[in-house]
């Protein structure tokens, strides 16, 4: 069988074009069958061994050296984290943009193609559609950092606009509203159209199986069916369910704190209930049942929200996911207004709509920063720091919008399947607009409240002195109210001026000094009495509980799909066993925490989904590139079956294997046969551009600079041979592009070499009538 498997992935090699399949093969099932599988689709089990086998390998080695070496882990995944956000800041920041303007570009030029048969009807009202998408997409993530722009405006990583010569306290408050925006709005959501679009497309009006690996299908072909379609389905689970893993473990401790906060009757500060009257300013109380903020209690949450998770999974979308994701999605509105009334309204819709403004303007300026200066860290550190001093701190980007970035990249794979899976019927413009447009300015509307109720608050704690550093000059109800306040300068009836000492109200709290699991709940607490600041906790609980489920429960569903080789419907026991994975992984990681560091090993896997997202910037670059295709494609300005390269890049061609060390033999060959030169001059030429480039390379190890000069000279002969590649796609009437042709000789030039070589020059291709047309 192994003999029988290598034969068809060698074959593969040789017949990998892209095709129609609308003819031999019109179902989802029979494509599956093209795939690796133990089961019968239907039956009581149906997986991909591979890619389950590994994925689940994978997710348990990873968990397993994060529990056993929990602070070397944590450091090794964050300097390979350092790694990633240094070194590839410019790449994300620039893909970013490009999908960006190729989204619109798809929204106007294609807006009517349909996401299925032209005859198709949406599953799912409008309003389930959208509660749905947005509480698989962001909603644990919004709850969790609703803080955001507040700590922005506090300064939190000393960004750049807290120099004060360039920025007052109230345009600091705007750009910190504006950051937020930008983190959470348009660039944050393109992973998932990106990805949710493509599968749509593909499944629901080409038949293919709803898997991450067909993404690739109109740039690798038939590939997708073996091992490379594999390892993209690995990567896939493995980013999902550490994303989801390491939620689920920081839920449970914001779960957590808002059960302890709710037993000891927390209250701005103060707790008031199981109280000995011993305490001491800040001291906890015993509580109702004495509960507290430990591992044992988190572990016991997640078993909680994984069972109600897996019981989701279980009724379907339409009986359980669906209705979760209305009632959460309803109960954050409500909670979302409330603040809005309580606060100060008016105040806040201004700041929206200066804020949105403001978002709108400095869009393409932000979108490219990358902190370049900031990042060559202090003057005195001798590498081109800024002599003066001002500006930012080196970090600031890496921890923030590199980030973010990582972050919803490498959720991608989970979110947009499921977007693709819910969206069968609508037109690509809807679906552009409803996963893009509309959850970002939902975002503007959540983090905008939020954020100005908070930087109010702030400004607040500020002004009256209340500067964190103890628990006194933190919250007002501890505060020495003829210290801490404000003294007011007014006039009487006869315009006479005078002065009157107002102190701080107990409701004024310094929020930036707070933990991350605290801040929601103090800030809710602020606008009215102790009953009233439980109830909030309640219902803002059972919002957080609902939001976790539904991102538990849609990202099992998701991953059973993709080990299923894509079937819509997999089987039930598979579902309840990745469910369980995700619960069992987060849990196990919080069971192994030591006491005075309970987020050590789930800080090792948060950065896992960052450092695998940076493959996935890839993988979408080239998702966006196929999107584009397969939109050209259904709109008849592309034929299916137009002409590619005979052997796919990847291959194991004799001239290959030469070209690792003699390049420049094969390039002469083939410049011969696309009619530059005379073989032996092209020999001689890009011979000797190889040769000067191994002589720097070898001068390297006397002086650095010269390496970096050979490096210089590979990437020349990787343009040279990109125009080789150009010239024998024009003579031959291969599609392709220039961008595409760099990118194969510059990352795989031995592979690219053998490509074109193995090429038939000599070989007369007949276009079919229909790319005739096209062409003409």
């Amino acid at each position: 069988m192994a003999m029988a498997l290598l034969r068809s992935e060698f074959n593969r090699l040789k017949d990998w074009a892209p095709r129609d399949h609308s003819q031999d093969k019109p179902k989802a099932e029979d494509h599956v069958k093209e795939m690796y599988s133990l089961g019968k689709i239907g039956g009581k089990f149906y997986f991909n061994p591979v890619v389950t086998f590994f994925s689940f390998g994978g997710v348990w080695a990873i968990v397993i050296w994060a529990m056993a070496a929990q602070g070397s882990a944590a450091r090794k995944t964050w300097d390979a984290q350092v790694w990633v956000t240094d070194i590839w800041a410019w790449l994300y920041m620039i893909t970013q943009n490009v999908w960006i303007v190729v989204l619109f570009y798809l929204l106007f030029k294609h807006y009517n193609l349909k996401l299925g048969k032209d005859d198709d009807k949406p599953e799912f009202s409008d309003g389930a559609y959208f509660a749905m998408l947005f509480s698989c997409g962001v909603a644990t993530g919004l709850w969790y950092f609703s803080a955001e722009a507040m700590w922005h405006y506090e300064g939190y990583g000393t960004p750049r606009w807290m120099d004060e010569k360039m920025f007052n306290m109230n345009t600091r408050a705007e750009h910190a509203v504006m950051v937020t925006f930008f983190h959470w709005g348009l660039h944050g959501w393109i992973p998932y159209t990106v990805v949710g679009a493509l599968i749509a497309i593909l499944s629901y009006r080409r038949g293919f199986p709803m898997s991450m690996r067909f993404t690739m299908y109109p740039l690798i072909g038939e590939m997708v069916y073996g091992i490379l379609g594999d390892m993209i389905e690995i990567l896939s689970i493995l980013c999902t369910i550490f994303g989801v893993c390491t939620s689920l473990g920081l839920g449970a401790m914001q779960i957590n704190k808002g059960m302890v906060r709710l037993d000891r009757g927390t209250y701005l500060g103060k707790d008031y209930i199981g109280c000995t009257g011993s305490e001491g300013p800040g001291d906890a109380c015993e509580g109702n049942t004495g509960m507290s903020e430990d591992k044992g209690v988190q572990i016991c949450i997640i078993i909680g929200i994984t069972l109600l998770a897996t019981a989701s999974v279980v009724m379907g979308l339409k009986k359980g996911i669906q209705v979760l994701s209305f009632v959460a999605f309803g109960l954050s509105v409500f909670i979302l207004i409330s603040i809005l009334f309580m606060d100060h309204t008016w105040y806040i819709l201004n700041v929206l709509t200066s804020s949105f403004g403001y978002y709108l303007w400095y869009l393409p300026k932000i979108s490219f920063h990358t902190d370049a200066w900031e990042e060559l860290g202090a003057a005195s550190l001798g590498q081109g720091g800024a002599p003066d001093g001002r500006g930012g701190a080196a970090g600031w980007m890496n921890g923030w919008t590199i980030f973010y970035w990582g972050w919803w990249i490498s959720w991608g794979p989970f979110v947009g399947t499921f977007l693709a899976r819910i969206s069968k019927g609508r037109k690509l413009g809807h679906f552009i607009i409803a996963t893009l447009i509309l959850p970002s300015i939902w975002s503007f509307v959540f983090l905008g409240i939020m954020g100005a109720a908070q930087i109010r608050m702030s400004n607040q704690a500020i002004s009256a002195g209340l500067d964190g550093t103890t628990i006194a000059t933190r919250y007002g109800s501890y505060a020495d109210k003829t210290a801490i306040g404000w003294t007011q300068s007014l006039e009487d009836d006869d315009g006479n001026p005078y002065t009157k000492w107002v102190p701080v109200p107990d409701s004024v709290t310094r929020l930036y000094w707070l933990g991350t699991e605290d801040v929601l709940f103090e800030h809710l607490s602020a606008y009215g009495g102790q009953g009233w600041a439980t109830f909030m906790t309640v219902i803002t609980l059972i919002c957080i509980v609902l939001y976790f489920i539904t991102s538990s429960d849609s990202a099992s569903f998701v991953v059973d799909i993709m080990a299923a080789n894509g079937v819509e419907e997999p089987p039930l026991l598979q579902k309840i066993f990745w469910a369980f994975t995700e619960g069992a992984a987060a849990c196990a990681l919080l069971a192994s925490a030591s006491e005075d560091n309970p987020k050590a090993a789930l800080n090792a896997v948060k950065a896992i989904p960052i450092i695998l997202g940076l493959p996935f910037t890839f993988l979408l670059f080239w998702m966006c590139q196929g999107l584009v295709i397969v939109c050209k494609e259904e709109a008849g300005e592309l034929f299916i079956g137009r002409r590619h390269f005979e052997t796919f890049l990847l291959n194991f061609e004799p001239v290959t294997f030469v070209s690792f060390p003699f390049p420049f033999l094969g390039l002469g060959v083939v410049a011969e046969k696309v009619g530059w030169c005379n073989k032996i001059v092209g020999i001689v030429l890009y011979g000797l551009a190889w040769l000067v480039m191994v002589v720097f390379l070898c001068l390297g190890a006397a002086d650095e600079a010269f390496a970096y000069m050979g490096a210089a000279m590979y990437f020349m002969l990787a343009l040279a041979a990109a125009g080789l590649r150009v010239a024998t796609r024009l003579k031959l009437g291969i599609s392709g592009d220039m961008v595409s042709d760099f990118m194969a000789c510059a990352f795989a030039l031995p592979w690219a070499i053998g490509q074109m070589y193995a090429e038939p020059f000599d070989k007369q291709v007949e276009l079919p009538k229909a790319v005739a047309e096209i062409t003409m």
